[in-house]
């Protein structure tokens, strides 16, 4: 995937969740044409603890968006 690309990706997701600004993704090739971007970041929980997060996006050579998750926990 090109870092263009990439970065098309990132500025869609860092518009939709500010925390993620400046993030850069771990990229694995899905199929051709087919990326799987994973963003890894950690929010605070009162009491002092933190809960450790991911944001799956599925995007095409382009950076083109066709999936979006977030896993909590």
């Amino acid at each position: 995937m090109k870092a263009s690309s990439i970065q098309k990706v990132s500025d869609k997701v860092s518009a939709k969740y500010s925390k993620l600004s400046g993030k850069h993704p771990k990229v694995t090739e899905q199929s051709p044409g087919r990326f799987l971007l994973v963003y890894s970041f950690a929010d605070e929980l009162p009491g002092g603890k933190a809960i450790q997060q991911q944001l799956r996006v599925v995007a095409d050579e382009e950076g083109n968006i066709s999936k979006m998750s977030v896993s909590r926990g």
